[in-house]
């Protein structure tokens, strides 16, 4: 019985000498399939197109101020308030931090409610959302959104 467990030990460490042995190459280097050729030039074209991308991010983008707008996208109920949902965006050079978006609830000239948001961050080129709530319906005035201000990170 020990002769038979043996043998077979022997021979399955002879078949991974020898699939080791067809692996490499006459001159003593590894072969290397086809599919890993196509998976490292896959990696390297990925590589390369980031590399392209923040490279021409970095060369077109300018160096100049935020350029912060806000935009209402919906009006919803919130409890006994009214939720604005507004979207800020920045088409400038530059992040903007800390941006301030005030809006108010007008009546002809006559503004009725006030309320403001603060955006930590609005990097360049980029959107983020937020919310302005009020008491009375904002569907049922003018709402006036305008940009206070932001500071430079």
């Amino acid at each position: 019985m020990a002769d038979g467990r043996d043998n077979h030990a022997e021979s399955r460490a002879e078949s991974q000498l020898k699939s080791r042995a067809e692996s490499w190459d006459g001159d003593g280097s590894a072969s290397v399939s086809r599919l890993a050729w196509i998976a490292s030039g896959l990696g390297l074209l990925l590589f390369l197109g980031s590399v392209g991308v923040l490279g021409y991010e970095g060369v077109t983008r300018g160096n100049g101020a935020p350029a912060i707008s806000a935009e209402l996208e919906e009006v919803v109920p919130a409890g006994s308030r009214w939720l604005a949902h507004i979207r800020v965006g920045n088409d400038g050079g530059t992040t903007g931090a800390k941006v301030q978006v005030e809006g108010q609830l007008m009546a002809g000239a006559e503004a009725l409610e006030t309320s403001v948001a603060e955006f930590d961050y609005v990097p360049a080129g980029s959107h983020q959302r937020g919310g302005l709530f009020f008491d009375r319906d904002p569907r049922a005035h003018e709402l006036r959104l305008r940009v206070l201000g932001y500071v430079e990170p």
